[in-house]
């Protein structure tokens, strides 16, 4: 089945796409313990895996297909800067590059807190189940329809 391999060797496939709401907190950076502001903002999280890394094995004998999923990771996250909003703490950090440093502070929010979320990396593994067995199995049944597709 190398002609399936072929067909599914593309690059990142997003499965999945969250949004997600946080807080981040800025410190001061010549004082970390010290918290300049909060900002609170909006984000989008996308998920999914490298669709390169797909690995299709045949079992002949049980008549199987078996794709292996390389792991789902994140694939990108868009902060909202419209969104962000201000909570100061110390006015002197209400500077002109304060969006830049708060957008930084969001980006590694979201990434960090969706990393823990099962919930996110669990639907796009499902959807990419989904996807794989929707561009393979016409091609398995046309070839045979005795074999089954399955996951590692």
């Amino acid at each position: 089945m190398p002609t399936l391999e072929k067909i599914i060797n593309l690059s990142d496939l997003s499965t999945s796409t969250s949004v997600y709401n946080g807080i981040a907190e800025v410190c001061d950076p010549e004082d970390p313990e010290k918290v300049d502001y909060y900002v609170s903002y909006e984000a989008k999280v996308k998920a999914g895996i490298d669709f390169s890394a797909i690995t299709i094995d045949v079992d002949q004998e049980n008549k199987q297909v078996i794709i292996s999923l390389p792991e789902v990771r994140l694939t990108d996250v868009i902060v909202d800067i419209a969104s962000m909003d201000y909570i100061f703490f110390d006015d002197s950090a209400n500077t002109s590059t304060v969006s830049e440093q708060a957008y930084k502070a969001c980006e590694a929010d979201v990434q960090a807190e969706s990393q823990n979320q099962d919930q996110i990396l669990e639907l796009a593994r499902q959807n990419a189940e989904n996807a794989v067995l929707a561009l393979v199995d016409p091609f398995v049944k046309q070839a045979d329809a005795e074999y089954n597709v399955t996951f590692a």
